[in-house]
């Protein structure tokens, strides 16, 4: 029976964790613009992924086995989209990665198994290629500019995340008291608003993301137990804390996860001359065990030993009053 931990009602639900993983589950596609394409799942998959909380596209390099000529030749000219699903039946299983065709390497090992390698990009077309020529006029408000850079985004296949409008919604009213001239690249445009209004933007699975710097996306947490995926031991470093768990679609770039405090390694200074002495050279972690994900890579082969979601996460201090200002900019701080 699943066990559930009581969280702040702003976090979407009670923390889950329970179940067993058993029985891989992969789905590849590539896709045409039309969203038609062709299954290759039954083929020897592997891929790692990318993603962060970060403007720069999210990753893919996947590599099939042992296509047919003609199908590797319809792939990267027909075919110019991919779709990755992965999980284990019965439990966690969704979507890991959808996004552009950018290179494309075919090859052989050992002289018997032909491979087809993809490199793809979350939403880089849109990134490289949508641009503003706008004017707005005195009066527009925060929300105003988000929505003519989100309608350019549009234009070039990319949508908004089912939060995104709920953190625009945040943003005080305060009307412009001269208009504003929107020109160039868009991505500029989105970086500047993000900034000015504490924000981090990224595109996930085709979406235009918005993450508060010091906070965190609304949602239930995923917990990470021995019990339910924790691989090894979690670490706090300079990075942050350090977490790898077995391949789980429901970890989400802003989104929670929950690891008991005593599971992870922390590391401080204890010099004894002037400086130095009890430094924190360490993320700080959290008793309640909550955690902002900045960073998750997953890696998996269908046919192999990886499926692996590998994360780097941010603690979340559960008891400050406000919720969006509750997760350390730098990750550091005093461990909570």
């Amino acid at each position: 029976m699943a066990n559930q931990f009581e969280v702040p009602a702003n976090l979407g639900g009670p923390v889950q964790m329970g179940g067993k993983l058993f029985g891989r589950k992969c789905s590849f596609r590539v896709l045409d613009n039309n969203g038609a394409g062709l299954d290759l799942s039954q083929f020897r998959v592997t891929f790692k992924v990318h993603q962060l909380d970060h403007e720069t596209p999210n990753t893919m390099v996947v590599t099939i086995y042992n296509l047919s000529d003609d199908t590797m030749n319809r792939i990267g000219g027909e075919f110019t989209n991919v779709l990755l699903q992965a999980g284990y039946e019965g439990a966690s299983y969704g979507q890991i990665f959808t996004g552009n065709i950018k290179w494309i390497e075919r090859g052989k090992e050992k002289n018997t198994d032909k491979y087809l390698r993809i490199w793809a990009a979350d939403g880089d077309q849109a990134y490289n290629f949508t641009t503003c020529n706008h004017a707005l006029a005195a009066g527009s408000t925060a929300k105003d500019v988000m929505d003519y850079l989100t309608g350019q985004f549009a234009q070039n296949g990319v949508g908004k995340s089912a939060d995104f409008d709920h953190f625009v919604g945040t943003i005080p009213p305060v009307a412009l008291s001269r208009g504003k001239v929107l020109m160039g690249m868009a991505r500029t445009h989105m970086a500047e608003w993000s900034t000015k209004n504490g924000f981090r933007w990224s595109t996930q699975h085709g979406n235009l993301t918005l993450v508060p710097v010091t906070g965190y996306r609304p949602g239930e947490a995923v917990v990470l137990s021995s019990t339910t995926g924790l691989i090894g031991t979690p670490r706090a470093d300079q990075g942050g804390v350090s977490v790898r768990c077995l391949l789980n679609p429901n970890i989400v770039i802003g989104g929670l996860i929950q690891v008991a405090h005593d599971d992870i390694n922390t590391l401080t200074t204890n010099q004894t001359g002037l400086k130095f002495k009890d430094v924190q050279i360490s993320a700080a972690t959290t008793w309640q065990g909550l955690y902002r994900v900045l960073v998750a890579e997953h890696e998996g082969d269908t046919r192999g030993r990886p499926w692996y979601t590998d994360i780097i996460a941010l603690a979340v201090d559960q008891t400050a009053p406000d919720q969006m200002k509750s997760v350390s900019a730098t990750g550091f701080g005093l461990h909570l």
